[in-house]
């Protein structure tokens, strides 16, 4: 029993000693401190040592919010990998639709992001927004137009196969004024 007893504590004192904090060069030795006035001194150390890295190397929201505006996260997308993210920052509720709210939002993005040639100037003042009326024909419009199976959303098919209708009437159109051209 008393053999027992000796080897639990044996076990249970190599693990305390192998759960101590490590030892970095220049810090003292066995939790001693060599100078008792730097005792308050160290203990900020520590403290900031454990505050460094830690969680906030793993918090993905910590690391983008210090990446944002350094590292364009576009910048080796493919064409249709694009279309995917502008179709995706635009899903506010990510279920994989745009509803009127979200089709709001994304021209009034691309409304403040594109202004006219009008607001070009250094000076020049911000354009107008649309008003109600006009975003309520727009998006009436865009879901007249987009909304193939008439559900009120526009889903990722659905906006793939608008865009490339779009790009056809394009394409069709350019060689229509080429050919006037000639």
């Amino acid at each position: 029993m008393i053999l027992r007893t000796l080897i639990v504590i044996g076990v249970l004192a190599s693990l305390a000693q192998s759960h101590q904090p490590q030892q970095f060069p220049g810090s003292e030795q066995g939790g001693q401190q060599a100078h008792p006035q730097h005792g308050q001194a160290q203990a900020q150390q520590q403290q900031q040592q454990q505050q460094f890295g830690g969680e906030q190397a793993k918090d993905e929201h910590h690391i983008k919010e210090h990446l944002d505006g350094k590292v364009d996260p576009t910048a080796n997308m493919t064409p249709e990998q694009l279309q995917f993210h502008y179709f995706n920052m635009h899903d506010l509720d990510k279920n994989g639709k745009l509803d009127g709210v979200e089709l709001i939002k994304a021209i009034t993005h691309f409304h403040s992001e594109n202004p006219g040639p009008q607001h070009n100037g250094a000076g020049a003042p911000a354009p107008a927004l649309p008003s109600e009326v006009e975003l309520e024909t727009m998006i009436d419009s865009i879901l007249k137009d987009d909304d193939f199976n008439a559900d009120g959303y526009i889903d990722y098919g659905e906006f793939l196969k608008a865009q490339k209708i779009r790009e056809d009437q394009a394409r069709a159109h350019q060689e229509s004024m080429a050919k006037t051209a000639q």
